[in-house]
């Protein structure tokens, strides 16, 4: 239900985003969807407050955020460069690492009797090795599809492997409306001060990917900045309603379009669209479940790769001069080793959840950037 709910919002926002509703959109071809950002302090406010805590924070602070992106974009474009923003996206891109590899090997799902056997081994490899030899040596359409074929190889190995169950298919229906509210809501300061924080973090990574995937190396227009921030904002409002986690552009999407070659406004508007009408079909939501999580894993290995060089040409679109190797390296270093060294377990919830992985980078950059001398 979960993921027919995020399939659903996540169509709709994307159809927004690409076409544009008055002064709502980039208009620019950028897939939205729930951002491996959220996941945090999604788990940390859901154990602490509840899952209706949880939406009740989503939806408050995409309020929020909605008021940011009209009056505050001119200040995020100064206050966050190109450096931070890619520095940010580097940062998603090492945190997805791990866990990709532990899809790879099998996650929470193993197939061939456990975790880490060779069957996950084998499927995450030949799903990567596909997305690679398409990428490198593929011509025009071929190319262009070669994410998929990855995925199609490795799930129809599993297939052959008998790795796949179909019960949960079966059993879905054919055609419902996601229910709002499912799980009730509640508003709760604390929660509500986090997502608030995250929102800003996408807010950065939302100038990252669009600098890295479809602006030809250059930072968003103020109309398509403020645009899209907006976007953003409704659509995670319009997400919490729906029961989910903020929908913002999603960074995978650096990955996606950067392998694909394929960075169109139509084609993006007809995917949202039909995004949206897939998240009208449970049966749908339940077949995308059916896909091994190694199969996942080895597409997921394969797109953490391209989207770190793409935040790499986003901080080497400014000189890497001392001041900006300081703000790259520091930031790095303070939220990836925290995050990874679990040494924030027994600090306050909103301590851990702010000063860790991509929110600890995030902010480590815009204070940087913010007090250190140009020259």
């Amino acid at each position: 239900f979960l993921l027919q709910c995020a399939i659903f919002t996540g169509g709709i926002a994307t159809f927004v985003q690409a076409k544009g509703i008055g002064p709502v959109g980039a208009r620019l071809p950028i897939l939205l969807g729930t951002t491996f950002v959220t996941i945090t302090p999604l788990v940390a406010i859901t154990t602490e407050y509840g899952y209706d805590a949880f939406l009740g924070g989503v939806i408050a602070g995409g309020i929020v955020y909605v008021l940011v992106a009209c009056f505050g974009a001119r200040f995020l474009r100064r206050f966050f460069s190109s450096t931070v923003s890619g520095t940010l996206v580097v940062a998603i891109a090492l945190t997805l690492a791990p866990s990709c590899a532990d899809m790879a090997a099998g996650g929470s799902a193993p197939v061939g009797g456990g975790y880490s056997t060779w069957q996950n081994w084998l499927l995450a490899i030949l799903t990567m090795a596909i997305c690679l030899i398409a990428h490198l040596f593929g011509k025009g359409f071929w190319r262009t599809i070669g994410l998929f074929m990855g995925l199609a190889a490795g799930y129809v190995l599993a297939l052959l492997l008998g790795d796949v169950a179909f019960g949960g298919v079966m059993e879905a229906a054919w055609f419902s409306v996601p229910r709002p509210f499912a799980y009730g809501v509640s508003f709760h300061l604390e929660p509500v001060l986090i997502m608030v924080v995250i929102y800003l973090v996408t807010a950065m990574e939302f100038v990252g990917d669009t600098t890295a995937m479809v602006c030809a190396d250059r930072l968003p227009t103020h109309r398509e900045l403020r645009g899209g921030l907006l976007c953003d904002a409704l659509s995670s409002v319009l997400s919490g309603v729906f029961n989910f986690a903020p929908n913002i552009s999603y960074s995978d999407g650096v990955g996606i379009i950067g392998s694909t070659r394929v960075a169109n406004r139509a084609v993006m508007v007809t995917s949202g669209l039909l995004i949206a009408a897939a998240g009208l079909v449970p049966k749908f939501a339940a077949l995308l479940s059916t896909v091994p999580a190694p199969v996942l894993g080895g597409a997921c290995l394969f797109l953490t790769g391209v989207m770190l060089m793409a935040g790499v040409k986003v901080i080497l679109t400014q000189p890497l001069t001392l001041r900006n190797s300081v703000i790259v390296g520091t930031s790095l270093a303070v939220g990836i080793e925290l995050g990874f060294s679990g040494v924030l377990e027994q600090a306050p919830m909103a301590v851990r959840t702010l000063f860790s992985g991509i929110p600890g980078t995030a902010l480590t950059g815009a204070f940087l950037h913010g007090i250190l001398p140009k020259d």
